[in-house]
């Protein structure tokens, strides 16, 4: 078989004996109801005759592009970036490119990215952190905007044509105290940031069941409000220096609890960084656990014992979920909330 030069669509499925909506959907990764052997004979033949797909000429056809947009408050946050590695990974095998944007949790930043992808035939949109502008993601869901969240909007009947995929938030909690009381710990304090996002509401939420299925009372939280004045701001990039100075405030408390739950790994991190420089050891004096599960926590020291994430479980979901909407925009939105695993690592030990 020869190379073409400028080779068509219509050049591929003649080489492969195929039709050309075979090869469309070979291209745009609908291969779900394709025969092994079909795919094999398309992939032959693009790479014998040469056949370069013209995404440009795709676009100008159809007012599209095969790109998805993924919104995340920053990746300085690890469990973002990972998380976007994840999305990524399953986009490709979909056909899709990602176009990651950093919104800052600030609701202009997220709409003006919003906008601009739809202004480039960008049709499918993944967000890792609430759609501030309601207003704005509803007038767009009309125009047959597809979102896929991976953070619950609460219940707004307005919008009905939404798709949330994450952890189960309120279980990663639960584990995490269910895993301390079976060591033996009674007195169990959490540090949360602020702004209090729906996750954060619930893995708070998580940690106040697993106290009062317990009886252990209401326990103690600690939140930047309880905390002395700081120079930290209310955003991702400082989420280890809060944990750095909550675990100060731990230190000055009579009695001192015994382990702490820290909202994600890296208020974790930043915690057990403070209570070694101040000579306590972790966890003979106090044991720590996170939540996420971030590539770091494994190397510690010592290790973060944390309740992890299913990145890929999620990012998978997630796009099959948004392939399914752009097929059907009109589709009742889902709530998929994948269970969480505890990683028992050496920052948790015993109560003696």
């Amino acid at each position: 078989m020869r190379r073409i030069r400028g080779a068509t669509i219509q050049d591929v499925a003649k080489a492969a004996g195929v039709s050309s909506t075979s090869i469309s959907n070979y291209l745009n990764g609908r291969m779900d109801e394709m025969r092994l052997e079909t795919q094999q004979r398309i992939a032959k033949a693009i790479k014998e005759i040469g056949y370069t797909p013209n995404s440009a000429a795709r676009q100008l056809k159809t007012g599209n592009a095969p790109i998805l947009g993924l919104l995340v408050p920053s990746v300085v946050n690890p469990y973002f970036a990972e998380l976007a590695v994840a999305v990524d990974a399953a986009a490709q095998k979909k056909g899709f490119r990602v176009v990651l944007c950093n919104t800052q949790r600030k609701p202009e930043r997220e709409l003006a990215f919003v906008r601009e992808l739809v202004a480039y035939g960008v049709r499918g949109i993944l967000a890792a952190s609430v759609m501030q502008n309601t207003e704005a993601m509803i007038g767009l869901i009309r125009q047959g905007i597809a979102f896929v969240l991976f953070e619950t909007l609460g219940a707004d009947p307005a919008i009905d044509r939404v798709d949330v995929v994450s952890m189960n938030n309120t279980m990663a909690a639960e584990k995490a105290v269910d895993c301390l009381v079976a060591l033996g710990h009674t007195s169990i304090a959490y540090a949360t940031a602020t702004p209090l996002t729906p996750h954060r509401v619930s893995r708070l939420q998580g940690y106040r069941n697993a106290l009062q299925r317990f009886r252990l009372g209401e326990g103690v939280v600690i939140t930047d409000e309880d905390l002395p004045s700081h120079t930290y701001a209310h955003n991702d990039a400082d989420l280890a220096q809060f944990g750095h100075v909550a675990a100060a405030q731990i230190l000055t408390m009579q009695p001192r609890p015994t382990a702490v739950i820290a909202m994600n790994d890296l208020v974790a991190l930043g915690m057990m960084s403070a209570f070694l420089e101040q000579g306590v050891k972790i966890p003979a004096d106090i044991s720590v656990v996170g939540i996420d599960d971030i590539q770091l926590s494994s190397f510690t020291f010592p290790t973060l014992t944390t309740i992890r994430q299913p990145y890929v479980q999620i990012a998978e979901s997630a796009i099959e979920r948004i392939c399914a909407r752009l097929e059907d925009p009109t589709r009742a939105g889902a709530t998929i909330a994948l269970d969480p695993a505890l990683v028992l690592r050496a920052s948790t030990a015993s109560r003696q």
